[in-house]
């Protein structure tokens, strides 16, 4: 049985919800361990390899360009996964500032929704 799984891109909000998407995502490809450190035991280096080309192939699609643009230059999954779990889970002064400017540049274009803003604003406070 295949399932199609479309978790959408990660574009700089709702960190937290598309880290539990993409784990379930990288545990149905079978490649959630590329995301930790490689266990002493694991001792086949090309099934390591593809394991960890498979979670960097789902990672890098799940992401927008801007994210993507800066982990380009990380070489696995886990330190494209530690990257962005830095960058956008702690509360660092770094975060808060980022989404500081977030907040004070948000605008409502003409064609955007009440509602819609209404809930940005909201997962930029949560």
């Amino acid at each position: 049985m295949t399932t199609k799984m479309d978790i959408g891109k990660f574009d700089q909000t709702k960190f937290l919800l598309w880290k539990l998407k993409m784990k379930e995502l990288l545990i149905k490809d079978n490649c959630l361990e590329a995301i930790n450190t490689r266990p002493q035991e694991f001792t086949n280096d090309e099934k390591w390899k593809r394991i960890d080309e498979l979670a960097i192939f789902d990672l890098h699609l799940s992401l927008s360009d801007d994210v993507l643009s800066g982990v380009e230059e990380k070489t696995s999954a886990k330190e494209i996964w530690d990257h962005l779990t830095k960058m956008y889970n702690e509360k660092s002064l770094h975060n808060k500032i980022f989404l500081k400017r977030k907040l004070h540049t948000l605008r409502m274009s003409e064609s955007t929704l009440v509602i819609e803003h209404i809930n940005t604003l909201t997962s930029l406070c949560s």
